[in-house]
């Protein structure tokens, strides 16, 4: 795991991408999982500009975020992979057909009997 040098501003959770947490995600390791939940309001800080990077970790995270630099540590691969998650719409396929115009009508010719009712109880 990454050297814990970088600033712990609170818990950061997303609960518009991640409502059941990182760790029940199945995206992110344990250990990812970790990181963003102690690191990641510094870490979207910094991204974001709203945070100067203050620590030499925090300055190796900017400049792998930015491209200054290739993406080596921890917080860069974990926060990399965050972005890609959250920022990439995701197709799910499902197995259910959904009714067509031309497929309504042919529910009407089922009848074989010509519309006669005299078989069925009422």
């Amino acid at each position: 795991m990454a050297g814990d040098q970088m600033r712990n501003v609170g818990k950061f959770y997303d609960d518009k991408h991640f409502p059941r947490g990182f760790n029940r995600s199945g995206v992110f390791t344990v250990g990812e999982a970790s990181i963003l939940e102690s690191y990641g309001k510094t870490m979207r800080g910094i991204h974001d500009g709203l945070l100067k990077p203050e620590t030499p970790e925090e300055e190796q995270f900017f400049a792998e975020i930015t491209g200054q630099q290739e993406i080596s540590s921890d917080f860069a691969k974990c926060w990399v992979k965050y972005l890609k998650q959250t920022s990439t719409k995701t197709r799910s396929y499902t197995l259910c057909n959904s009714p067509r115009k031309s497929s309504a009508s042919s529910f009407d010719d089922d009848s074989d009997d010509g519309g006669s009712d005299d078989d069925m109880d009422f």
